[in-house]
């Protein structure tokens, strides 16, 4: 057993690194909340409307903007970015270790439901099984960048393949999960915000209305 005099010196310099650890890891998820909220805010143009903020939980945690009358092809819009826990230093490591970085969610409702649904996820592992499962029609899959599958139904599916290969081609690598479907919401996207960013909001926000619209162009047969 440690002398007690060694266990509490122990204690008390585990608790200083654990709130030094969280002082640091605060100052720099808010100094990345900053970064994030100006990078979208500047391309929320491409996406019209009246852009209403919030935070989520506090500024260190996330943001949320809110657009309730986007601009066509969208009704609405609700874009949402999550940050690291690093505040805990312990939670920061297991993240990392899990491949975890800030996160972009954007969820949309449309003007008219799309054509065409796909859905863009890993190609192999659980996820691609479940949805495989849950659908009463088979989905058509194709091999896309960065490991990731596009999944289609239906005749004719080639011109969207094409169109989302062309968003993956560039997004690809940030891109967890997306997906074009008839119930609402029916866009939503989780993408993987610090290699997003050196691309302009506006060239991804407006990349993302061209899938839309490619969902949308009906079928030739």
């Amino acid at each position: 057993m440690l002398p007690a005099g060694i266990g509490e010196k122990l204690m008390w310099g585990l608790i200083i690194l654990l709130a030094g650890g969280y002082l640091a890891g605060t100052w720099l998820n808010r100094q990345h909340s900053k970064a994030h909220g100006a990078w979208l805010q500047a391309g929320l143009k491409a996406l019209g409307g009246k852009p209403t903020w919030k935070w989520v939980g506090t500024m260190s945690s996330g943001a949320q903007v809110a657009i309730p009358d986007a601009a066509k092809p969208f009704r609405q819009v609700q874009i949402t970015y999550l940050l690291l826990t690093r505040e805990l230093l312990p939670l920061w490591g297991v993240e990392l270790l899990r491949g975890k970085g800030d996160m972009l969610v954007i969820r949309a409702d449309l003007r008219a439901k799309p054509e065409r649904e796909f859905e863009v996820l890993p190609l192999q592992g659980a996820l691609r099984r479940k949805l495989d499962r849950s659908s009463p029609m088979p989905w058509d899959w194709h091999a896309g960048p960065a490991g990731l599958g596009i999944a289609t139904q239906g005749p004719d599916s080639q011109p969207l393949v094409d169109a989302v290969m062309a968003f993956l081609d560039r997004y690809g690598e940030h891109v967890q999960r997306l997906s074009l479907r008839q119930r609402a919401p029916h866009l939503i996207l989780f993408a993987r915000l610090t290699g997003l960013k050196q691309a302009p909001a506006a060239d991804f926000l407006r990349a993302v209305q061209g899938l839309v619209s490619a969902g949308q162009a009906r079928s030739q047969t």
